[in-house]
């Protein structure tokens, strides 16, 4: 429902066949045109991607708000992974092994091995050797059981090469994608690495 003003000579939403809104601080009137909503078959197929991954990231994003290196520009962290990943929802296929959930111009860690054991999964990896690299920079992992909608994350300094999500008890079969990316701190800002993805299965 619209708002008429006529002392100001303007209104808000739609009245009649008209739509008024503001522009750049001025008041505008447009004619209103319904908006199409073909649900061609490349549009569903995009739409059901979008809504695969948004689903899929949800799960983890909250808890690596402040371990994203990724710029927000006022959005949120699941938006922002989104976004580094819109060539998956053009392409109409999501893929939880291709997924980007850092990127930047770090080096990541090397030698990763994966594994579950007493309810964690265990990362041991290599740490990079760079001079732009400093001693507060971390590995960040993320562990996202799909099938049961739930995800683990942390992270730690690379003192120990080995670094634990603590998951609790799995049921055996089950299908782990782990993400897992540096993240260093420049000033006020966080940089970051491009995440690289491991699977685990629970024995």
């Amino acid at each position: 429902m619209g708002k008429m003003n006529l002392l100001k000579a303007n209104w808000e939403g739609k009245v009649g066949q008209t739509v008024g809104a503001k522009w750049k601080d001025k008041s505008t009137i447009r004619t209103y045109t319904k908006p199409s909503n073909p649900k061609t078959e490349a549009q569903m197929e995009v739409r059901g991607v979008f809504g695969q991954m948004t689903a899929f990231v949800a799960l983890f994003a909250d808890q690596i708000k402040y371990l994203s290196a990724l710029n927000t520009r006022g959005m949120s962290v699941r938006n922002a992974i989104i976004q580094a990943n819109k060539d998956q929802i053009t392409a109409g296929t999501f893929d939880a092994t291709t997924l980007l959930v850092s990127r930047g111009g770090l080096p990541n860690v090397t030698g990763v091995t994966a594994s579950y054991a007493t309810n964690k999964v265990s990362v041991s990896y290599t740490a990079p050797v760079a001079t732009n690299i400093t001693s507060k920079a971390k590995i960040v992992a993320i562990a996202v059981d799909k099938e049961n909608k739930r995800a683990w994350a942390a992270a730690e300094l690379f003192d120990a090469d080995a670094l634990d999500i603590n998951t609790g008890s799995l049921e055996s079969g089950t299908e782990l994608d782990v993400y897992y990316y540096v993240i260093d701190q420049r000033g006020s800002s966080k940089v970051g690495s491009p995440s690289a993805h491991a699977t685990v299965t629970v024995a």
